[in-house]
């Protein structure tokens, strides 16, 4: 709170043939009933009509400002962001302290990341509501009811491993909803012309919430402790729902397919030669989504091993982590790059592993952890924009759910597999070797970026 390009152009609302410019693929490529009119952009390198320049400028806060529906979503999610917020760096921290070590740290990002790559198989029930409102209204007080169990079994200080597991699996399969409704939402409020610009108003609005939820939720858990936080989480969940009260979310054409076919339908944009571009994105996301995850489990290491409080340090490097993305999200909105993205997923991975690898040298300043932290988030926020606003672009909300999840799949999938992994090797290798394994994973990663047409020149 989820964007392909060939210089030949790719991606009218339905997807395009990677060699005909302008061509929709057929409908039942994005599972939906009927094709929706082809945009006919004209190629990547063709002059702009006065129109198409209008689609790519820069700015237009003010408009989206005045956007009542987009106002109150983008409340709903503030809170639900900020809980979510607080409740992560409690429970991290808490995993870590339960066991001494990464594995039970660990555990937790493999079941959430595990939980979430599910999604995929969620996504098209998604779909097929036609009011997307109405999972908002359900999941906040689930999630809000798990919250307060977590928050009971800490005050009582009977909670163990397994309870801890079975609770975030809970919380993260309910996130699993209402996160494939944020993939839809802004397509249904926004133009598409100001899909990077909605991002970027998220991004400030992310601003107070990730500085007050990691800030605050470092403050809860060195003077309440982890119960703080869990207890946090669960007023702000009501919050949230209070504020999505109002909202309507409503999709004009809601596939009304048996679940088997809109399912196998999400999948058939990736399918043949108009799905190459696709399948190479899908590709990059693997590498790309398994070095990204490996920051963020080895913060609760670099707090302990390093530092004599790790407890505030900890919420420090944390929140450092979050205001960078947040503020990287408000540049990129307002410059509005759809014609860069490729561009954008080239770079950010080679920015991060510079981090990354510089973390080691680092590890006596909390001020230089937290400016490196900082630049990771920038480049981890950038790319994830730059991926969702492209699908949010070039597919129409109908499904998006499916098509978004799908592609989670991948990223998703590899970043379970990368916790896991890391998780077993702390208790064999040294934290700077993880960071250089890191590191040179995120090079190596932008260098594939670089040597994928498909994902180098994506834009729409």
């Amino acid at each position: 709170m989820a964007r392909f390009n060939y210089r030949k152009r790719f991606g009218p609302d339905m997807g395009t043939s990677d060699l005909e410019p302008g061509v929709a693929l057929p409908a039942r490529a994005a599972g939906i009933e009927e094709p929706p009119a082809p945009l006919g952009l004209p190629s990547y390198r063709s002059p702009r009509s006065a129109s198409e320049a209008d689609e790519h400028r820069r700015g237009g806060w003010r408009v989206l400002l005045r956007n009542r529906r987009f106002l109150l979503f983008e409340a709903s999610a503030a809170f639900a962001s900020a809980g979510y917020a607080v409740y992560s760096v409690s429970v991290l921290f808490l995993a870590y302290g339960l066991s001494g070590n990464l594995e039970v740290a660990g555990a937790v990002l493999c079941i959430e990341y595990g939980v979430y790559t599910a999604t995929f198989l969620i996504a098209p029930l998604v779909d097929r509501v036609p009011d997307k409102r109405s999972i908002l209204l359900i999941g906040y007080p689930v999630q809000a009811v798990v919250a307060v169990l977590l928050a009971l079994e800490l005050i009582s200080r009977t909670i163990s491993v397994p309870v801890l597991l079975g609770l975030v699996f809970v919380l993260a399969l309910v996130w699993d909803f209402v996160w494939a409704v944020y993939m839809i939402a802004p397509r249904l409020l926004v133009e598409k012309r100001q899909l990077f610009l909605a991002d970027g108003v998220a991004s400030v609005v992310s601003v107070g919430t990730q500085i007050g939820g990691y800030s605050g939720g470092a403050a809860l858990l060195y003077f309440l402790g982890p119960y703080g936080g869990a207890s946090a989480y669960a007023l702000l969940l009501v919050a949230a729902l209070v504020a999505a009260l109002p909202l309507t979310l409503p999709v004009e054409r809601p596939p009304r397919t048996p679940f088997r076919t809109t399912f196998r339908r999400g999948w058939e944009a990736f399918r043949g030669r108009t799905g190459r571009a696709l399948r190479a994105f899908a590709a990059f996301e693997v590498a790309a989504g398994f070095f990204a995850a490996i920051p963020a489990l080895l913060l609760p290491a670099v707090a302990y091993t390093g530092f004599a409080d790790p407890t505030s340090t900890y919420g420090a490097l944390v929140t450092s982590l979050a205001v960078g993305g947040a503020i990287a999200g408000i540049v990129v909105g307002h410059l509005n790059p759809r014609s860069h993205v490729g561009r954008l997923l080239v770079v950010t991975p080679f920015l991060a592993g510079v981090c990354v690898l510089l973390l080691g040298p680092a590890t006596a300043s909390v001020v230089t952890l937290a400016l490196l932290l900082g630049g990771t988030g920038a480049a981890f926020s950038v790319r994830n924009t730059a991926k969702y606003t492209w699908v949010q672009g070039t597919y129409p909300p109908e499904a998006l759910g499916r098509l978004t999840s799908n592609l989670y799949l991948f990223s998703g999938g590899a970043a379970t597999a990368a916790v896991l992994v890391i998780g077993e090797l702390s208790a064999r290798l040294p934290l700077s070797t993880l960071e250089l394994v890191d590191g040179f994973g995120l090079l190596a990663t932008g260098a594939l970026a670089l040597g994928i047409p498909a994902v180098r020149r994506m834009a729409f």
